[in-house]
């Protein structure tokens, strides 16, 4: 009887520890009403903004009793500020791996008098997520958080939530090779420009589970 009522216990315990799973962590705080204006990009990729604020946001939805505004509203208990950032260079954000010898996948384009060169199986995208969460910023707290000090500043009352985040993911290139009269290489750009937009997309994704796990879980 003692371990049916000590059993009925653990499992009324982990019951609940879902279920809290699931409302707002950041309540604690007096944050009932979030403001998640367009993440900056500060990337060297361009036009990602939008994935990434759109996944967090969304992912955000799923805390009962926060309220989430698209924008900035002065009346939100808080402001979720999102950096996107990357590494100087755009070598070192689109990495190439598995090298492969050109001329034995574009032999016709290429031609048989050149040294062999070298073109990417695969690119590895890298990026940094930076989260911030400021109850009631002035514009000078605003601007000194977008800043390149704004990793530095320490959580405070009112500052609860400064984390950066890498993120990394990969996409494999295509290589076509249809004769000497084919358009292979704007095809080629096309289809690698689309499967770059489709891993950053991946990447987006991944941030925003990271953003929800990390509030959930910090507090």
């Amino acid at each position: 009887m003692r371990w049916i009522i000590v059993y009925f216990f653990l499992l009324s315990g982990c019951t609940g520890y879902r279920y809290t799973q699931q409302d707002n962590p950041l309540s604690q705080y007096g944050i009932n009403k979030l403001s998640v204006p367009m993440f900056f990009n500060y990337s060297n990729q361009p036009e990602v903004s939008g994935n990434f604020t759109r996944e967090t946001f969304r992912l955000l939805t799923s805390f009962r009793g926060l309220k989430l505004n698209s924008g900035y509203d002065p009346d939100s208990d808080a402001i979720l500020i999102g950096i996107i950032k990357s590494p100087d260079k755009v070598y070192l954000t689109l990495r190439p791996n598995n090298l492969r010898v050109a001329q034995k996948r574009a032999g016709n384009a290429i031609g048989n008098k050149r040294q062999n060169f070298y073109i990417p199986g695969i690119t590895e995208i890298s990026l940094f997520l930076q989260i911030i969460v400021i109850k009631k910023p002035t514009n000078e707290e605003l601007t000194l958080l977008k800043s390149g000090l704004g990793e530095q500043v320490q959580l405070s009352s009112r500052i609860i939530f400064n984390e950066t985040i890498p993120l990394r993911s990969q996409f494999a290139r295509e290589v076509f090779d249809n004769g000497p009269t084919s358009d292979a290489t704007s095809v080629t750009a096309t289809q690698n420009a689309g499967l770059q937009r489709k891993a950053i997309k991946t990447l987006s994704e991944q941030a925003a589970i990271s953003v929800r796990d990390l509030i959930l879980y910090a507090f």
